[in-house]
């Protein structure tokens, strides 16, 4: 049986368990997700995710409206294929919402990067180990130093994190499980409690035949690797009118995009199509939530890199405020103000900070800034959002129903 739940309703329930120390600011929007049934003995899916196609047994990325935009107004992008396996994929999807794998049974990959908020968490910053309940709601945990990027295309991110200390996916995914402020655990912890459960067993045989007779902690990074690679998003209305389809976008979005692309905006320069980020760091100078933050500058050693960040895609970037390493930004329209106001030159930020050239005041009027927001939207695509498991092998409540998350058992 399948359940399409509606977040904007659900929100509004979850705020009234935990008002006391919620965020007070703006969600721009919540997304929509499915919720399903796993199948009996949690059977592996043979099925593609949406956004991805069947190819001799295997899942490959749907480039149909990218293909296009390459060809036609594309910044020199082109975008490699892979090959994931269906069950792995599923398997990876299983792992990724059980709490399991944390130290203290309480935390999964979904709390923090949540369906209802588009992969990541709706928060100013992410809450750790401790915590109770997800995405913008949770509370009590240990206070993390910066919000959580949203996984859309993380397959094709070239520095992960922030402050880009991973350089692929498998190195991204052991950061917050073995992490001590998040979600505590270890490789010996993860084998062990796998390797206790039949379901778990089951599940990695079916996925990497003989390989999978013993579930190991490379296995399931493996796994919820292959997971975040099929998360995919590439079918906006915006891909649509690059690939022929005129009235994908309206006449202010279209404006939006001119502005986009103008020498004055520069935005294009930072964020060009088809990934709408150029994998890079940049020092825009947005002021950090609590302590100071270095960014890249700690990971390198370089001062010229004091205050830098990656460039975040700005795919799905209506429903992952709020915005910037620190979350200082709520909304999209404070997002272009600070930037026409010349960003951290015009806003305060540190004067040891070596801001990027680009970063000037632009004089973009009202109506120029409401239709590069307008633009912005244009940009949505959750085509590929991963179903919810209503249950997961563990048999722990998942990150759904709050009261759970608040008294479920640490043993």
């Amino acid at each position: 049986m399948k359940y399409r739940f509606y977040l904007g309703f659900f929100a509004v329930i979850i705020l009234n368990f935990c008002c006391s120390k919620v965020e007070s600011r703006i969600v721009n929007e919540v997304s929509e997700f499915e919720m399903v049934e796993p199948p009996p003995d949690f059977r592996l899916s043979s099925v593609c995710p949406s956004g991805l196609k069947q190819e001799k047994g295997y899942c490959v990325i749907d480039y149909q409206y990218v293909i296009p935009l390459e060809k036609n107004g594309g910044l020199g992008q082109p975008l490699p294929q892979v090959k994931l396996d269906p069950k792995i994929i599923d398997l990876g999807r299983y792992l990724f919402f059980d709490p399991v794998l944390s130290g203290d049974k309480q935390l999964s990959c979904a709390h923090c990067h949540h369906p209802a908020h588009s992969l990541s968490d709706g928060r100013k910053q992410s809450i750790g180990k401790g915590g109770s309940g997800y995405g913008p709601y949770r509370k009590d945990g240990l206070l993390l130093k910066r919000s959580a990027p949203s996984l859309w295309n993380v397959l094709y991110m070239k520095h992960l994190f922030w402050d880009g200390r991973a350089s692929n996916l498998e190195d991204q995914t052991e950061g917050p499980l073995y992490s001590p402020d998040e979600m505590g655990s270890s490789p010996e912890i993860v084998e062990s409690r796998l390797n206790e459960i039949p379901l778990y067993q089951k599940m990695f045989r079916e996925a990497y035949g003989p390989k999978g007779s013993k579930v190991t902690a490379d296995l399931v990074i493996n796994a919820i690797s292959n997971f975040e690679r099929s998360l995919v998003s590439f079918s906006s209305r915006f891909d649509k009118w690059s690939s022929g389809d005129k009235d994908a976008l309206s006449p202010e979005e279209l404006l939006g995009y001119n502005v986009f692309r103008s020498f004055v905006a520069r935005c294009a320069e930072c964020h060009p199509p088809p990934m709408f980020t150029n994998n890079v760091f940049a020092t825009i100078g947005v002021l950090d939530s609590g302590e100071r933050d270095f960014g890249r500058e700690a990971i390198t050693g370089q001062d010229l890199l004091r205050g830098s960040f990656r460039v975040p895609t700005l795919r799905n970037i209506t429903k992952t405020a709020p915005y910037m390493h620190s979350g200082n930004l709520e909304t999209l329209e404070e997002v272009v103000h600070f930037y026409n106001e010349g960003g951290g030159r015009g806003n305060g930020a540190p004067r040891d900070l070596r801001i990027h050239w680009h970063v000037r005041k632009m004089g973009l009027s009202q109506t120029e800034i409401k239709s590069l927001v307008s633009f912005l939207g244009a940009l949505t695509d959750e085509t590929s959002m991963p179903k919810f498991p209503k249950s997961v092998p563990s048999g722990l409540p998942v990150a759904l129903d709050f009261q759970s998350n608040i008294h479920r058992s640490s043993k």
